[in-house]
């Protein structure tokens, strides 16, 4: 799968992160995640069929077995309504959530604003890399049901906003992977580590 079009400035930027990444101070909870490729048939039957439910509408749909320390989660990726979604299950097949890649320009101003306030606060310099829509599982909803929810209809539903971001503090660059509420408001972060950034961009 190739990586989703950068500006030339974003690869600059990345690019300065992977040369300073290890200069970087990691005391904050650390993303070091990895994936393998697999086949629909080698994963889990339960988890076989809760990506059966993914649309045949669907486009270059692969399948991933990913870790992140000792967690153990599977994921899809594929294209539906020209749009770029990843569906996470954990490793008993409950689902944790649905993303869908989005640009700048398609975040409300007001949340894009406070998110930018944020990171000016916090930091020297910053780049938002990849930002990503996070529909986090409704349990009210079967699992098919939240799905197409999203798919379909994922505008009238409230999310979560995971960006990766290049954050410059202290003469050093960081990579972290940043997740923001509904109207652009801190949660958490995380570090991401020098072997698990190849694979956030895709």
């Amino acid at each position: 799968m190739k990586l989703i079009a950068l500006d030339i400035m974003r690869f600059r930027i990345l690019y300065c992160i992977i040369v300073f990444f290890s200069f970087s101070n990691l005391n904050a909870q650390t993303k070091n995640e990895k994936e393998s490729r697999m086949q629909l048939s080698d994963l889990p039957l339960r988890i076989q069929f809760v990506f059966e439910s993914i649309p045949d509408q669907a486009k270059r749909i692969r399948y991933y077995r990913e870790t992140d320390g000792d967690k153990l989660s599977y994921e899809s990726k594929f294209k539906y309504n020209k749009h770029w979604f990843s569906l996470e299950l954990n490793s008993s097949g409950t689902i944790e959530d649905i993303e869908v890649v989005i640009k700048k320009r398609q975040l409300p101003p007001n949340v894009l604003n406070t998110i930018n306030s944020y990171l000016s606060e916090n930091s020297d310099k910053f780049e938002l890399i990849k930002i990503q829509e996070q529909y986090l599982f409704n349990s009210e909803k079967s699992k098919v049901e939240f799905i197409n929810s999203i798919l379909d209809n994922r505008v009238s539903i409230n999310s979560n906003y995971e960006i990766i971001v290049a954050i410059k503090s202290e003469r050093s660059w960081e990579l972290k992977e940043m997740t923001f509420d509904t109207k652009g408001v801190f949660l958490n972060a995380r570090n991401l580590q020098q072997d698990s950034y190849e694979y956030i961009m895709y």
